[in-house]
Order: C-alpha cells, then structure tokens, then sequence
C-alpha cells in the first residue's frame, strides 16, 4: 500500500524537481486519462504569479515537490476535504501517475 499523502492547501506555492519556476495549487487528487489510461495525481497548480492561462495546468505528485515556497490557509473545512480526499484515492484502482516517465514519453 502507498504512503497516504499529506496534502497541501490550496494556494499553496511550490517548486517542482528540476525547475526555478513556481506554481500555486489549485486542485488535489484528480484522475486524468492520459494515452487512453486513467491515472492519479497529487496537484494541479498553475503558475506564480501569472495565474490560470486558459485551461492550462501543470500535474504532479507530492514527492515531486522540490521546495514549498508558501503553505496556503488551513481550517476545519481544509482537514475534512484533505480526509476526503485521502480515503477516495485509496479506494481507487488507478494507477499513480509517473510524471518523469510521462515527460519522457512525451519527447519521443
């Protein structure tokens, strides 16, 4: 069994593995279907401090995560959505997404 992630807040500002670039996460726990499979992963994030251009986002997993730059706000409501979150990812047969070998299989 995987490791249960523990989600940052939307908001939040990171910079991925091999980049300088930051990125603010918008979305958590989302299923994409790449090359005809479905696959999981951690965030969706655009980028800082441009924002949403068009329907662009960038995915990844936690453990792509190189430096959090800001922590976005945490409540009550924050807990219970990451608990959600949590419980439906696990309940899932859905393969986590490798984002190296994706970004691989993209160049060739």
């Amino acid at each position: 069994m995987e490791e249960r992630v523990d989600y940052l807040p939307l908001g939040s500002v990171v910079i991925v593995h091999g980049g300088v670039k930051k990125y603010v996460i918008v979305a958590r726990g989302l299923q994409l279907k790449i090359n005809g499979d479905y696959k999981l992963f951690d965030y969706g994030a655009c980028t800082y401090p441009e924002g949403m251009m068009g329907d662009r986002l960038m995915y990844f997993q936690a453990s792509d995560i190189n430096k959090v730059v800001f922590k976005g706000y945490t409540d009550d409501d924050e807990r219970i959505m990451v608990d959600n979150i949590q419980k439906a990812m696990e309940s899932l047969d859905v393969e986590r997404a490798d984002v190296r070998r994706l970004k691989q299989s993209m160049r060739n």
